[in-house]
């Protein structure tokens, strides 16, 4: 479709695609649904490894993987579904909302998926109460240590084309581990709901860090294949994903991380704000 012009052009309107706000919307629901997608097979790889893994040891330890993983897969990927087709009605405008273009379908039909097999609030609780202690916090741990390794990758094999992914993937795993620090710490401090009131942002943050990481690995992936000569285009296009979602979308741990950790006042007067 065309509507009004966009700054390079010179004659005529321009396809709603050449103009930066579209081009946004658009990378952001290609990188969200990309993330989650990497999130739900690094579950479904966990959970393979916990049946086929050829030792007792290596399947306890990927059982313990997928048990963290799981409400993150559920809880992230529901959540960015209702979000990418929100999106996907504004990308068509005024279009997109009456019923011929289907694009309104599409978000009635994402909106039950964070309600089924267990709210996304629950999700979240379980994240928090049941999935970070998991041996005495050593699961997840070695989940952000994982993170951080690819992270290094990042930063020692990527080149120009990656921008800044490096920088703003490891300050998203840094925020996600002191958020974990903190809940960890009310936790065994007895504060279960400081804890709980941190659960569904804290969810957040794992699933923006997780499923950067997960784009930057399939960067890493691609990157090496270019250098070995592949010239398929799906190459740069991953690595050109990731940097978005490192550049534009991972930004928002920070805030995310100081809502965990200092964002419970409402506990004590949130009663009276909701009957004011």
């Amino acid at each position: 479709r065309r509507q009004g012009r966009a700054s390079a052009a010179t004659d005529g309107a321009s396809a709603i695609i050449e103009h930066p706000d579209v081009q946004r919307m658009l990378l952001t629901m290609k990188a969200l649904t990309a993330a989650s997608r990497g999130i739900c097979y690094l579950t479904a790889e966990a959970i393979d490894r916990a049946h086929r893994a050829p030792d007792e040891a290596a399947r306890k330890a990927a059982q313990a993987r997928a048990s963290l993983l799981t409400p993150v897969a559920k809880a992230f990927s529901t959540d960015i579904g209702i979000e990418v087709a929100s999106l996907g009605i504004q990308v068509h405008g005024g279009m997109g909302f009456v019923e011929e273009t289907g694009a309104a379908q599409h978000l009635r039909d994402a909106r039950i998926a964070a309600i089924y097999e267990g709210t996304n609030g629950i999700q979240a609780i379980d994240l928090v109460t049941r999935k970070l202690p998991l041996d005495a916090g050593a699961v997840v741990r070695g989940q952000i240590g994982a993170m951080r390794l690819v992270a290094e990758r990042v930063l020692k094999e990527g080149g120009p084309a990656f921008g800044h992914t490096a920088p703003r993937l490891r300050e998203t795993i840094e925020a996600l581990d002191r958020a974990t620090s903190s809940l960890l710490k009310a936790l065994g401090s007895n504060r279960p709901d400081e804890a709980l009131a941190g659960a569904t942002p804290y969810l957040r943050l794992f699933g923006l860090a997780q499923g950067g990481t997960c784009l930057a690995q399939a960067a890493l992936a691609a990157n090496a294949a270019a250098k070995a000569g592949d010239t398929d285009p799906a190459h740069p296009a991953r690595i050109a994903l990731a940097r978005f979602f490192a550049e534009n979308l991972a930004t928002a741990a920070r805030g995310l991380e100081e809502t965990v950790t200092g964002g419970g006042g409402f506990l004590q007067d949130g009663v009276l704000a909701l009957a004011g």
